[in-house]
C-alpha cells in the first residue's frame, strides 16, 4: 500500500511539472535577472559575453537551444556575440521576435507560419494597441527565421516603408553619441542629431504623428514633440517659429516649424532626436537613406 502511494505521488502532476519545468540555474553561470523584461511564464536572465564566446556554446551551456538564443537576442544574421555584448537568457527554449516599429501581431504571427490565436495567448494581447515597438514576444511553435528568409525579409520590409524622413535640409553638423560638448567643452552623451540648413529653413514631419508638445523648453528652446504611436516620439528642437499646436495631427512631410537658434544654442539649426519609450534612439538608424 505504502509503494502505491509513493508512486501515485511521485507521478502526480505538480511533481512531473517540477521535474520537466525547464530551468536556468544562476548560480556559477554569470548571470543576474533581467529586469523590465516580462513575457507570460518566462524569466530572463542577463549575460556579459566574454571573449570567444559562440551561440553554439552558449546554447550547451544554458541547456538551451542555439535558436532560442539567436532569436531572442536578435543574432539572425550568423554573427557570434562580440566581448562584452549583453545578452539576454530565457528560463526556456522557444522562439522569441523583438517588435519593430511597423510590424503587427498578425504581421509577425503570418510570418513565422502560426497562428494569430496563439501569439494572442502566449503573450497576454488582445490587439495591436497593446504591442509597443522594442517588446519581446513568445511564438510558441515558430519555426526560427534567419536574416535570408523570405519570411523575415517581408517582415523587416514593414518596418522599411515606415522610416522617417529627414526632417530639414542641410549637412548633419553633429551626431549622435558622446561629443564634447561646443558650450562647455566637456564629454557629454548627445542625444539625436544636428542639422544645419540655415536660419528659418523649413522643417517638416519625419512621418505620420500627433503633436503632444509645442512650446519652450529648458536647454531645447522652441520645441514639437510628435507622437507615432507605440512609445516612438520625435523632437524637433531650438526652432525659430512653431507652426502647430498640441494634439494636432500631421502627416510625413508636413510643415511644422522653421530652424532657428533658440535654447541652448552655438548658432542656428536643428536638434532631431528619436526616442523609444523615451529613451533616445540613433536617428539614423530610422530614417531612410
Amino acid at each position: 500500500m505504502g509503494m502505491l502511494v509513493w508512486a501515485a505521488w511521485l507521478f502526480s502532476p505538480k511533481l512531473i511539472a517540477f521535474v520537466s519545468a525547464p530551468r536556468v540555474v544562476t548560480a556559477d553561470l554569470n548571470l543576474e535577472p533581467a529586469l523590465g523584461v516580462s513575457v507570460p511564464g518566462i524569466q530572463f536572465f542577463v549575460y556579459h559575453s566574454t571573449l570567444g564566446d559562440s551561440f553554439s556554446e552558449l546554447a550547451k551551456k544554458f541547456n538551451l537551444s542555439e535558436e532560442t538564443l539567436r532569436s531572442l537576442n536578435e543574432y539572425n544574421n550568423h554573427n557570434e556575440p562580440k566581448p562584452e555584448s549583453t545578452l539576454l537568457i530565457p528560463s526556456k527554449n522557444g522562439i522569441f521576435h523583438v517588435v519593430h516599429p511597423g510590424q503587427g501581431l498578425a504581421d509577425i504571427a503570418k510570418a513565422y507560419e502560426v497562428s494569430l490565436m496563439s501569439v494572442l495567448e502566449a503573450n497576454h494581447k488582445t490587439s495591436d494597441s497593446d504591442l509597443k515597438a522594442g517588446e519581446i514576444l513568445n511564438l510558441p511553435g515558430a519555426h526560427y527565421l534567419s536574416n535570408r528568409d523570405v519570411h523575415w525579409l517581408a517582415l523587416i520590409a514593414l518596418t522599411t516603408q515606415k522610416k522617417f524622413m529627414k526632417p530639414t535640409t542641410g549637412r548633419f553638423a553633429d551626431g549622435f553619441g558622446q561629443r564634447v560638448d561646443p558650450i562647455s567643452g566637456k564629454v557629454r552623451f548627445h542625444a539625436g542629431l544636428d542639422l544645419a540648413p540655415g536660419l528659418g529653413a523649413r522643417v517638416v514631419a519625419a512621418q505620420d504623428g500627433r503633436v503632444i508638445w509645442a512650446g519652450v523648453r529648458a536647454g531645447f528652446g522652441r520645441l514639437i514633440i510628435l507622437d507615432h504611436g507605440n512609445e516612438l516620439t520625435t523632437w524637433y528642437a531650438h526652432l525659430e517659429k512653431i507652426l502647430v499646436k498640441p494634439q494636432q495631427m500631421v502627416k510625413k512631410g508636413d510643415l511644422i516649424g522653421k530652424v532657428g537658434s533658440s535654447g541652448r544654442t552655438t548658432g542656428p539649426h536643428l536638434h532631431f532626436e528619436v526616442r523609444l519609450n523615451n529613451k533616445p534612439q540613433n536617428p539614423l538608424l530610422y530614417l531612410v537613406p
